[in-house]
Order: C-alpha cells, then sequence, then structure tokens
C-alpha cells in the first residue's frame, strides 16, 4: 500500500525541504519545479508528469517557479529489515519506560 500527499507551492521560489523517508517519490502536477537533493552535483527542473524517486535519508529542496505549482509525494511503506526492527524495539522500550512509576509518586511519607 502507497500514501498519497498532494501540495501546493503557493510563493514562486520559496524552497521546502524534509528528509526523504524509505520509498518516497515526487510527481509534477502542475507548474515547474525545482529540486535539490543533498549529494547530488546537479539540481533538476521537473515538468508536469515528471516522477522523480528520492534516495532514502536524504534531504530534499524543492520550489516552484510559477505562482502555482502542485506536487503529490508518494511514499511506500518500508520492508522490515534487522535495523528497523532493532527501531522499533528501541521505541518501544523508551515508551514503557516512560510509563514505569513509582506507586506512591511524590506524597509525603509518614513517619511514626
Amino acid at each position: 500500500m502507497r500514501e498519497l500527499k498532494t501540495f501546493e507551492l503557493d510563493e514562486p521560489g520559496l524552497p521546502v525541504s524534509w528528509r526523504a523517508p524509505h520509498g518516497q517519490s515526487v510527481t509534477v502536477l502542475e507548474g515547474r519545479l525545482w529540486l535539490t537533493v543533498e549529494g547530488q552535483i546537479a539540481d533538476m527542473w521537473l515538468r508536469p508528469g515528471d516522477v522523480v524517486a528520492l534516495p532514502e535519508g536524504t534531504r530534499v529542496w524543492l520550489s516552484g517557479e510559477s505562482p502555482v505549482a502542485r506536487f503529490r509525494l508518494a511514499e511506500s511503506a518500508a520492508p522490515l529489515s534487522l535495523r528497523r526492527i532493532a527501531a522499533i524495539a528501541c521505541q518501544l522500550a523508551r515508551r514503557w519506560a516512560e510509563r514505569k512509576t513509582d506507586a506512591f509518586g511524590d506524597c509525603p511519607q509518614i513517619s511514626a
């Protein structure tokens, strides 16, 4: 299953930036877009219909040339890998540790 999100850039030349997750691609719907991908030597000018697969974990900058530029981000689920399973386990352990509390909390203790 893929998740699709549609965005519209309403200020020409003002870039947006994000770090691309696994399996993300950009599809231009309207206008011309200027795409910069971290680690790549050349920038790209994209037209409606162009699709670019983004390398996982790279920083991406995207700006529109015209007053209205629309694009779609498509993202497919990452396959389960040992690294991803370990990250999920660490996140669950952290959440479990945050939920553990002392039964008495900060209540004052009564001395006999």
